[in-house]
């Protein structure tokens, strides 16, 4: 009895929805952030094809100081921007899914050339192939990037090539951190006045145009499939998904801007750099503290309610196998049904007197399994009592599938929840027991 009451197996399964797959609303905001991380980081690379060809520095670089986004970069860039946006689309079509696969071609195998050209020596024609370059740096090739920059692009378009593949997203998620690890770094650097962070040669520097655009197109490449890897986790619903959420910015955020704060104040001359120090530790320190205990005591509410469900469950569990054994217990044939008239349970009497298991009645409709007559005069009175809801008394007289002559009352009564809305009905069957005189009544019929 207690198997019955569980959800039929035959029962239809649900027509597949949005949600199924993915649609949430978490996942629908990351691919908003892809997206928007893509046209971004598009901005930036016609921003800097727009330097080039004007010849406005300021355009072509965030600093008027600093290297500049070369055009085979920005080149590469697009191609990674629409393939990004093409990958974080609702809706991808045939068209788009070669179109996105040319063009991470394209940025790949314009990634290798240029590092062919520094590995090597090489100079085929490709840096100044589009527009020339008006601010080279010293020992350097016009218009080359730096090695870092191409291969930060090489692992991205990589990384998109494989991000659909099955068990290659692992890979595809490890490149797209490298590449955006060069660009972050690059941008600290630039920030706090590192140089040995985005310029790891006088004549190889990464510019915060550029180191901005790997950055955002790493954050778009992750973002692009939120049903997996770190985006799958970040829109979790569980309590690793929670932490994510809440200690990952945090973790990242909070000491980057007190970092900030901290050399502003120092170079203005308003703190000692030992105070600043000492003040951006401790002020970082409590911070993060209160972020983790603030987790924490939520994760320990989130605990104690799954603890006192867990409770409920056992004791709903221990009350289903208390009625269940009363139901199987009573010398009477309980049926139960679903709203619409599909078997729920079926007690052990029912499986006797009707000559059917349970395995066989559950999920099945009442017209299968109670069809006693030509008239179906139990499927119809189960219909009138889930219509409108009254008792029906029956007196049934039929032979079981094994040739044995029943007679009996059936009584049909609906199941109503608090609102008296009908859940279902139930169907309890008092067999006559002198079977000597039901079968003569059988006969005789």
């Amino acid at each position: 009895m207690e198997s019955q009451l569980r959800t039929p197996v035959a029962e239809p399964r649900p027509a597949p929805t949005a949600l199924r797959f993915g649609d949430t609303p978490r996942n629908r905001t990351l691919r908003r952030i892809s997206r928007g991380c893509a046209l971004a980081s598009g901005v930036l690379a016609l921003g800097a094809l727009a330097g080039f060809a004007f010849e406005v520095h300021s355009l072509a670089s965030l600093s008027e100081n600093s290297a500049t986004m070369k055009p085979t970069t920005a080149l590469g860039a697009l191609a990674l921007c629409y393939a990004v946006y093409a990958l974080a689309s609702p809706s991808r079509r045939g068209g788009q899914i070669w179109l996105s696969r040319v063009a991470l071609a394209f940025a790949l195998l314009l990634s290798v050339a240029t590092l062919a050209e520094r590995a090597f020596g090489w100079d085929l024609g490709i840096d100044e192939l589009l527009l020339r370059d008006p601010w080279p740096l010293p020992g350097s090739a016009p218009g080359r990037p730096a090695a870092a920059t191409t291969l930060g692009l090489a692992m991205l378009a990589t990384a998109l090539l494989l991000a659909g593949r099955g068990l290659a997203y692992t890979g595809a998620q490890a490149l797209a951190i490298a590449a955006g690890s060069i660009g972050g770094l690059a941008l600290i650097g630039y920030v706090f006045g590192a140089a040995a962070l985005y310029a790891f040669q006088s004549y190889s520097q990464v510019s915060p145009t550029t180191a901005l655009t790997l950055v955002l197109l790493a954050i778009g490449t992750l973002a692009a499939m939120p049903e997996r890897g770190l985006a799958g986790l970040a829109a979790a619903d569980s309590v690793g998904g929670v932490l994510t959420r809440r200690l990952v910015p945090v973790a990242f955020g909070v000491p980057l801007v007190l970092a900030v704060i901290a050399q502003l104040a120092t170079q203005r001359g308003l703190v000692r750099s030992e105070l600043a120090m000492a003040l951006f530790f401790v002020t970082s320190t409590a911070t993060l503290s209160a972020v983790i205990l603030h987790t924490a005591n939520s994760i320990h509410r989130l605990d104690a309610i799954r603890s006192r469900s867990e409770a409920l469950l056992r004791e709903s569990a221990g009350r289903v196998r208390h009625l269940s054994a009363i139901v199987n217990a009573t010398g009477a044939a309980i049926i139960s049904f679903d709203a619409l008239g599909r078997v729920a349970t079926w007690n052990t009497e029912a499986e006797r007197v009707f000559g059917r298991r349970a395995a066989d009645a559950i999920g099945r409709h009442a017209n299968d399994v109670l069809a006693l007559d030509a008239d179906q005069t139990l499927p119809r009175a189960l219909d009138q009592v889930l219509r409108q809801p009254a008792v029906q008394r029956i007196e049934l007289r039929f032979e079981t599938p094994r040739g044995d002559a029943v007679a009996g009352m059936l009584t049909l009564s609906p199941l109503l929840d608090g609102e008296r809305r009908t859940l279902g009905a139930c169907a309890v069957f008092d067999e006559t027991r002198n079977t000597a005189a039901v079968a003569r009544t059988v006969r005789d019929a």
